[in-house]
C-alpha cells in the first residue's frame, strides 16, 4: 500500500515478466519466456495468456552430459553441466574473455564474485 497505494502489485519471476511481454507484443499465447541475467528464468503463458507460475526457474536444467562438466557453486559438486553455468552472466563473461573481450577479473567464473547472486 505504501509503494502502490491500491493498485495491485505483484512480484513475478523475470522469465514470466518475459513470457506476458511476448503475449503483449504477437497477441498469441502458449510462450514460453526466458531471461537471461544472472542465471536463467523462465515463464510460461498458456493459450489465454495467462501464467501457470510453475515453470519459472530454469538455472538447473541439465545442458551438458560431459562427466567433466563444470560444477555450479550453490550445489557443492553435486550437479554437473547445469544451465546456468552455460547461460546468463557466467556463461556471457566466461565467452567474452575467451574471445578476447576486456572483462574485470572479478567478472569471470570462477571469481568468488561470480559465485553469488547479490
Amino acid at each position: 500500500k505504501d509503494l502502490a497505494g491500491d493498485v495491485p502489485l505483484k512480484v513475478i519471476n523475470d522469465g514470466e515478466v518475459t513470457a506476458l511481454a511476448a503475449v503483449q507484443k504477437i497477441g498469441k499465447g502458449n510462450i514460453m519466456g526466458i531471461s537471461m541475467g544472472s542465471s536463467e528464468g523462465g515463464g510460461y503463458a498458456n493459450e489465454d495468456g495467462n501464467l501457470l507460475g510453475w515453470i519459472n526457474e530454469m538455472c538447473y536444467i541439465k545442458l551438458d552430459m560431459n562427466p567433466e562438466a563444470p560444477t555450479d557453486p550453490w550445489t557443492k559438486g553435486a550437479h554437473r553441466g547445469v544451465s546456468h553455468m552455460y547461460l546468463g552472466q557466467r556463461g556471457a563473461t566466461k565467452l567474452a574473455a575467451k574471445a578476447g573481450v576486456k572483462v574485470p577479473d572479478n567478472y569471470v567464473y570462477p571469481h568468488p564474485d561470480m559465485c553469488t547472486i547479490k
